[in-house]
């Protein structure tokens, strides 16, 4: 039978008794790279009782490496998460402390920062994490995917501003005339 099927579980933490402990720990942890916290998290996501394609769904992984990961834990615990996967590569230039202060700074209002815009736009966001050194450059859509990734989307205003204009109604031209 194939290890890849929609209603596939993991072994939860009953079987790693002692890795309960662990998960909350790098769960918490501020220092672990994105892609690593990404596997805890997978597991954190998986012992609340959601399927693989839920999974995929708040993680932002594929479905294939969701399997993989699960598998590996149900086979051998936390053993293995931390490492690189491929040692040779070159390492991750995105911290998790980055990641977490992106969301952070997509969450607060661009004001309290001292801009002069009352919403973010993924693009405006970039150039401030640019801009302030927090972050690599890397391209909207990226940063967009990234945020999607942790649960925040930036929404298109669609409000408009009236001038304080008293003569506003004077210039503005007649509907009947258009």
């Amino acid at each position: 039978m194939s290890r890849v099927r929609l209603g596939w579980r993991i072994a939860l933490l009953e079987k790693h008794e002692n890795d309960k402990e662990l998960l909350k720990v790098k769960l918490r942890d501020k220092t672990v790279s994105a892609r690593i916290y990404e596997r805890y998290r997978v597991i954190d996501i998986a012992q609340q009782g959601f399927s693989v394609p839920e999974i995929a769904e708040r993680s932002g992984m594929f479905v294939t490496s969701i399997y993989d990961w699960i598998g590996r834990f149900n086979e051998d615990g936390f053993t293995g998460f931390d490492d690189p996967p491929n040692p040779n590569g070159r390492p991750s230039s995105l911290s998790s402390k980055q990641l977490r202060e992106m969301v952070n700074i997509a969450l607060s209002r661009p004001s309290d920062l001292g801009l002069p815009y009352t919403n973010w736009s993924v693009a405006k966001l970039r150039e401030y994490l640019i801009r302030h050194g927090l972050f690599p450059n890397y391209t909207d859509e990226w940063i967009r995917r990234l945020l999607r990734r942790e649960g925040v989307t930036l929404q298109r205003t669609k409000t408009w501003k009236e001038l304080p204009d008293p003569d506003l109604e004077v210039r503005k031209p007649d509907s009947e005339t258009l």
